[in-house]
């Protein structure tokens, strides 16, 4: 169908938003929201899930608001329905808010204006001082280009158009710094969810002192240097996302209770690289027992996993092979992000968790000082997000082409029992971890110091986990843990930060895989029973906030302040017995409560009905006393931490 014909004497109708454009036609409602299901997804909390849809009607497309909190704005009125008979410009969320969207009918300009319902004729009335010019100030618009920054030139550029760097006068940004490569020094893409860079250069292209060696994803701004890491000329990039976005990727990353790159866990790292970084199978730590032949097969079966294609990937982990047809056992958060479970054991909001991957690329080395290189695809096929374990099997080759697993004959390494494992039990782990900066496989070696049960006790097994001093870095995540007989028995999957410059490094027992990898193995699927699963039935009939915990569950709308700790509780019914829930409390500031690692505040309900209660602490909030202002809490429950109810505001005055 050509754009802008009709069908049924109704236009189709186009929605831009985040610069990527999508046309509709009139026997479909379009349906607008945070929701990944959503026909068009935009948006951060403050949008709903399904926030607004676009209706076909007799007499027109009609923007439609479906009960958000926030409401959907037009020109600075809050509208409940509005006939759409020329470009609009839409906000989600405010009146101000960054959460745009441009909606017009095809061709533009069509007229359509036949008469409505009563209800719809007094929304058109109430919008009759809109502007309907559709031409929205700068301001009023989300940042929909790329802005690239090269020296003392900044530029932008819209989303799609490949930016060319270097020294040719041809090139989009064109520098003279004899540092630039002549002609191409690299290539920026963007798309509607950020920008990657890629290195063409013999030179080399630096972050923060290091050199990239695969494709660059960028979620939030960055500052590169070219053709030196000190003295290099100047690339800043700035993503084509709008600051909302970009403020909320950077929460994200400072919210994983994975080991980041701040300040003092690089210093720490990198002091623990010099005592812990140990040559495995030549003596000099724990690891010197491992017989090169058993090194071999482990580096051999360890894989890098990026989440989805070498030339745009949102992240990636490190995998084990263990089964020669194809099997890997990886992380949950590597493989599917968005799984049952994966938001209880981050403890987030299961809004916030990271889409999951269209596949993951698995890269294989041929040597320790080799490289990996792209040669297999892999999707999920049993998948526990409380345990953050998945297991994944190759189907197609690197470009695509599908793969005949019972072809494939790969290095594998078998699963060795958790009850065998011992206190002071040497340890060696291999994986990819970002903060080498290197393509090469990083293997580090330690002791298993302690055994430790499951946090929020879903599992009884006392070796859960096991912490070990082997360093495990973000982007090992997945990998492998071996003992000295080459059997795996660790998956390394999280960095606990402590007081100062404490770190524990955790591995979760690879026995916890076995119901995954039978599953998997028999072709059978996997569903987890280690969460409960939602009644259907929740409801919570009140959300209060009180000095003490006997007054918060009959639903208290405000407080004093100038106090050290008010409590926050919920009362609540039809929940079923065991399941996990979780409070989103937003400060007067807009920032999340969050405790040690970036988690919300949770419990597991052990009764259908009751009341749950959480004390906020001036000291936890680093403050002398509780803030004054506007709280928002939101009780949310179930393996995805899904919301129970709306929003309910609190006053602490």
């Amino acid at each position: 169908m050509s754009r802008g014909s009709r069908l049924n004497g109704l236009t189709e109708i186009e929605v831009t938003a985040r610069g990527w454009s999508q046309v509709f036609g009139p026997d479909q409602t379009v349906e607008i929201g945070r929701s990944s299901q959503a026909a068009v997804a935009v948006g951060d909390r403050t949008v709903g899930r399904i926030h607004a849809s676009l209706q076909a009607r007799a007499n027109g497309w009609f923007l439609v608001d479906r009960a958000s909190r926030n409401g959907t704005w037009v020109r600075g009125l809050r509208v409940s329905e509005l006939l759409v008979d020329r470009p609009l410009t839409v906000h989600l969320g405010g009146p101000d808010s960054p959460n745009v969207l441009d909606v017009r009918p095809l061709p533009a300009g069509a007229a359509l204006h036949p008469a409505g319902s009563e209800g719809e004729t007094a929304v058109l009335a109430a919008t009759d001082r809109l502007d309907h010019s559709g031409a929205a100030s700068r301001a009023d618009r989300p940042p929909i280009e790329l802005v690239v920054r090269l020296g003392s030139q900044q530029r932008t550029f819209p989303v799609g158009q490949p930016v060319r760097v270097g020294r040719d006068p041809e090139l989009e940004m064109v520098t003279e710094n004899p540092l630039v490569t002549r002609r191409q020094h690299g290539v920026i893409t963007a798309d509607p969810d950020g920008a990657t860079y890629v290195d063409t250069s013999s030179r080399g292209t630096f972050l923060k002192g290091r050199r990239l060696k695969a494709p660059l994803r960028i979620t939030e701004s960055v500052l590169l240097h070219l053709g030196d890491p000190v003295t290099g000329e100047e690339l800043g990039i700035t993503p084509p996302l709008s600051a909302a976005r970009i403020a909320t990727n950077q929460a994200r990353r400072r919210r994983r209770r994975y080991l980041m790159r701040s300040s003092g866990a690089v210093a720490a790292a990198a002091a623990l690289v010099v005592s812990l970084l140990l040559t495995v199978g030549r003596g000099g730590g724990p690891g010197g027992g491992l017989a090169p032949a058993t090194l071999s097969r482990a580096v051999s079966a360890t894989v890098r996993l990026l989440m989805g294609s070498p030339s745009s990937y949102a992240g990636w982990g490190s995998g084990t092979v263990i089964s020669p047809d194809g099997l890997i056992l990886t992380n949950g958060h590597v493989a599917e992000p968005q799984a049952p479970g994966e938001a209880v054991a981050q403890g987030v909001p299961g809004s916030t968790l990271d889409p999951n991957p269209p596949y993951l690329t698995v890269e294989m080395t041929d040597g320790e000082a080799r490289p990996v290189v792209a040669r297999y695809r892999a999707r999920p096929v049993a998948v526990d997000g409380y345990l953050d374990l998945a297991v994944v099997r190759i189907y197609a080759s690197a470009d695509g082409r599908p793969v005949d697993p019972a072809s494939l004959h790969l290095p594998w390494l078998p699963i060795g029992p958790s009850s065998e494992v011992q206190l002071d039990q040497a340890v060696t782990v291999l994986g990819f971890p970002g903060v080498s900066g290197s393509d090469s496989i990083t293997i580090t070696s330690g002791a298993i110091s302690t055994f430790v049960p499951d946090p929020l006790h879903h599992s009884s097994d006392p070796r859960f986990e096991l912490e070990t001093t082997a360093r495990v870095a973000h982007g090992n995540s997945g990998g492998a843990a071996i003992d000295n007989a080459g059997r795996l028995i660790g998956v390394p999957s999280l960095t606990i930060p402590g007081e100062g410059s404490d770190i524990s490094w955790r591995l979760r027992s690879a026995s916890e895989a076995l119901p995954l990898v039978s599953a998997a193995q028999a072709g059978r699927p996997y569903s987890s029973t280690i969460l409960t699963a939602p009644s259907g039935n929740e409801q919570v009939s009140a959300v209060g906030i009180a000095p003490a915990a006997d007054g918060a569950c009959p639903g208290g709308g405000s407080v004093r302040g100038g106090v050290d700790a008010v409590t926050i509780g919920f009362a609540y019914s039809g929940f079923a017995p065991g399941i996990d829930a979780a409070l989103l409390i937003q400060m007067p500031d807009g920032s999340d409560v969050t405790g040690q690692g970036g988690s919300i505040p949770q419990f597991i309900v052990s009764q259908a009905s009751g009341c749950e209660t959480y004390q906020l602490s001036a000291s936890d909030l680093g403050a002398a006393s509780i803030p004054t202002g506007r709280y928002q809490v939101q009780v949310l429950a179930g393996p995805r931490l899904n919301p129970v109810d709306p929003p309910t505001q609190l006053v602490v005055r």
